[in-house]
């Protein structure tokens, strides 16, 4: 297993995440021992064009790099293990395994797990209806629930301009603090703390313009633990972290800036609870199917009551992020983590 086809960008609110944890992971691929012969193959946000990509790394990380066009060629996708046609040099392309470093819409929807498959071509990470189903906030908590997992009392609301009553009676329910969340996003785009009912129209608004579904949901106080899972069948669980907030919640500021929040891991908890947050995690990724790796979020109350957040197919992977971290507290580096998700992505794409 030589050929790597790193794959960033695409059409997703969640693009410059995507460059950095794509430069993050070529950096480290590049200095590897393993001597690994890379193929960066970026996507357009716009018109979603495919490119193989042969410039600086500077230029990925800095969001220049369509600019650059020296060194980028258009690329087609092949179908039936043929990998990629390259139209300038007029020959294919066929990388070993595929690593789809992508974030929130087409990259963790199942959408590009899709087009790989009618590729026959290994590639990284979870599967399609896994994949799908993890990006689906309502879905994922419906089967979540259905396993013995719970999670935060919600409602689904699907028509921005007639929700008015169930919105009403939910809060009358819960009360206030409530998020409104996409219900198909990550990285926390569009989601909304409301505090008091003058907050609720700027908040639909701004959680439909990222999905046309939304989830209203009851705040859970608590402190957030992630979990972060490697494997396929065998899985290697790695510490727990917990996020701290002097105010507000883990926007897509916080998530990325630090600006009040303090990450810690190993997470401080007690045995006991530490102990069920991996057996749920664990339970999810088994009973849901997914491969490869995974960061599980929970909520855990005072009372030690756990509420399943979210799950993310592929977090956030600079090597400062939290799943990296997660497996750097268990003794597994940046450079062994990329290694074994190459492994497994070739032992499940036999």
């Amino acid at each position: 297993m030589k050929k790597i086809a790193i794959i960033f960008g695409g059409n997703s609110s969640e693009y410059t995440v995507s460059l950095a944890s794509a430069t993050s992971a070529i950096e480290a691929l590049q200095s590897s021992p393993y001597d690994y012969d890379l193929s960066l193959i970026g996507i357009a946000p716009d018109a979603m064009d495919w490119y193989l990509y042969t410039g600086e790394l500077e230029n990925i990380r800095q969001d220049t790099w369509l600019l650059d066009t020296k060194h980028k060629q258009k690329i087609q996708p092949l179908f039936e293990g043929n990998g990629f046609w390259l139209s300038e040099e007029q020959q294919t392309l066929v990388p070993d395994v595929l690593f789809p470093i992508m974030h929130g819409k087409y990259g963790e929807d199942g959408s590009i797990q899709g087009l790989f498959e009618l590729m026959k071509l290994p590639y990284v990470g979870c599967g399609v209806a896994a994949s799908a189903l993890c990006m689906n906030k309502w879905l994922l908590h419906q089967a979540a629930e259905a396993i013995g997992v719970q999670s935060a009392p919600t409602i689904l609301l699907t028509n921005q301009d007639n929700q008015q009553r169930q919105i009403e009676a939910f809060i009358q329910t819960h009360d206030f603090p409530v998020f409104f969340k996409p219900n198909e996003a990550g990285s926390s785009k569009g989601i909304t703390k409301v505090t008091c009912v003058e907050e609720i129209a700027p908040a639909l608004k701004e959680a439909f313009a990222y999905c046309s579904a939304v989830l209203l949901q009851k705040n859970i106080a608590g402190v957030e633990i992630g979990c972060g899972i490697l494997g396929n069948d065998s899985l290697t669980v790695g510490a727990c972290d917990a996020i701290s907030l002097v105010e507000g919640f883990f926007d897509f500021e916080e998530k990325y800036q630090l600006i009040s929040a303090k990450i810690t891991v190993p997470a401080p908890l007690a045995e006991t609870i530490e102990t069920k947050v991996k057996e749920q995690a664990q339970l999810l990724y088994h009973s849901l199917g997914l491969k490869g790796l995974a960061r599980i979020d929970f909520f855990v109350t005072d009372q030690g009551e756990l509420y399943l957040n979210e799950i993310n197919t592929m977090p956030g992977f600079t090597s400062h992020s939290r799943y990296p971290a997660m497996m750097a507290a268990i003794g597994l580096s940046y450079q062994e983590l990329l290694q074994k998700l190459l492994v497994l992505a070739k032992e499940e794409g036999k």
